[in-house]
């Protein structure tokens, strides 16, 4: 039996200090999404987000070399980090928020993140949201907003 492929558009959303970065995920050739440039900077506005969220829709996922080795991963000098100038991944889970938007045919999943006991981020499945894949965009980052209301550790 022949597994069926799966369009899939990844959108990843970072809120730090107030502000949504919305960087274009590129995908390596093992099918792995990194954050590339360029970076959209959004106000946690409805319309503002709508339309950062449909630019980086738009550029679509380039496929990129697979790294050739662990330190080429270490060295990469991570765009997102260099546009919210947090320290480090680390601090960024600790005052920020993490929101991916996931659409194929079938559905739209939004993953919410916590922050685990190692102080990294990882999808908080309770807040796991599956829609139907002709959900406005409006709508769905209306229910991203109503989220960033409960994390006022996000707006500092």
């Amino acid at each position: 039996m022949q597994k069926e492929k799966v369009n899939l558009t990844v959108v990843v959303i970072y809120v730090w200090r107030s502000k949504a970065y919305i960087p274009v995920q590129d995908q390596y050739e093992s099918g792995i999404f990194v954050g590339t440039e360029p970076i959209y900077i959004a106000e946690l506005k409805n319309n503002d987000l709508v339309q950062a969220v449909n630019a980086v829709k738009e550029k679509g996922h380039k496929r990129i070399p697979d790294p050739k080795s662990r330190e080429e991963v270490i060295k990469r000098k991570d765009p997102v980090l260099a546009a919210t100038k947090a320290k480090s991944w680390k601090q960024l889970a600790r005052n920020g928020a993490s929101y991916t938007i996931g659409w194929t045919e079938k559905e739209i999943r939004i993953d919410m993140s916590r922050v685990n006991n190692r102080g990294v981020w990882e999808n908080d499945l309770q807040k796991l949201k599956m829609l139907s894949p002709n959900t406005p965009l409006e709508n769905i980052v209306g229910i991203i907003l109503e989220d960033i209301k409960t994390r006022p550790e996000v707006l500092q």
